[in-house]
């Protein structure tokens, strides 16, 4: 298992892969849909950002210990070869369901492998394999269904988007403040400021409370609830019973977060204001 994990107060508390996705795909749901391209593909793109993780599926039901950091592996440190090969895994469920959902998934895990800067011989060959499925997909959709201008491009940062914000709840602890953000987040979700409603600025996530999130600029039709299910399992039933055993026998509990609009958007709605932050003047 590959968990999204962050620990607290000697807990360490576990997010499945595949839960991380369906969270991402509510996400999606709601998303300003008046900003997406007229494609005609709205629910081939909202299950395969659901299912974007769906390799993992298996996997996440027996986690796996990493001696080196004290810790479960992660999607982030999980060894490359087999990585890879659950990547291929999951890619070619999604293609058997939606071959444009199998291309948007494609290149998704396209960006994280270059961001990650691993390289080695099966990397390489994953990334040639994956070129040419992307390329049989784009042919097939020519004929079928023609790709419109910017069409893929403004998935993929939906994609981006809904991942970076589900992973945003699975490592922050409800109510934390901005000091304790977590680093992949601090300057707000990487390339959000491309959407055309944030106007050039990257969405921000502060904690209201401990059940609410405020996002600015807000992305979504309306405030919306979402929930998705962590466990936490305490060092020391690892220490007594292995990680398998402590894991399995820890109960599932449901997180229920609100999402809001942030303090700031609501107050330039109400003025009329659309003066750039600081921020974005520097």
């Amino acid at each position: 298992m590959t968990v999204i994990c962050r620990e607290q107060d000697g807990v360490l508390i576990m997010t499945k892969q595949h839960e991380h996705g369906l969270l991402a795909g509510e996400f999606a749901k709601w998303f300003k849909e008046e900003h997406t391209p007229a494609e005609g593909r709205r629910a081939e793109v909202l299950w395969a950002v659901s299912n974007h993780d769906r390799g993992w599926i298996d996997l996440d039901e027996t986690p796996f210990w990493n001696d080196a950091e004290g810790l479960p592996y992660s999607f982030l440190d999980f060894p490359v070869v087999p990585k890879l090969t659950f990547y291929r895994r999951g890619i070619d469920e999604i293609e058997a369901q939606t071959p444009y959902g199998a291309l948007l998934c494609s290149s998704h895990f396209e960006r994280l492998i270059e961001v990650s800067g691993e390289e080695c011989p099966e990397l390489t060959q994953y990334l040639q394999d994956e070129a040419d499925r992307r390329a049989r997909i784009h042919r097939g959709l020519e004929q079928s269904k023609p790709l419109e201008e910017g069409e893929l491009y403004y998935d993929a940062r939906l994609l981006q988007f809904c991942d970076d914000l589900s992973l945003f709840l699975a490592l922050s602890k409800p109510g934390s403040i901005e000091s304790e953000k977590h680093p992949w987040f601090v300057d707000g979700f990487s390339g959000s400021e491309e959407f055309s409603f944030t106007s050039g600025r990257a969405i921000e996530a502060e904690w209201q409370d401990t059940t609410t999130l405020t996002l600015t600029p807000f992305p979504f039709t309306k405030e919306i609830e979402v929930s998705f299910k962590q466990r936490r399992v305490s060092r020391k039933a690892i220490e007594d019973k292995g990680i398998a055993e402590a894991y399995r026998n820890a109960p599932e509990e449901e997180c229920r977060i609100t999402v809001i609009s942030g303090a700031e958007e609501d107050s330039q709605v109400k003025t009329g204001a659309s003066q750039p932050s600081e921020r974005q003047q520097r």
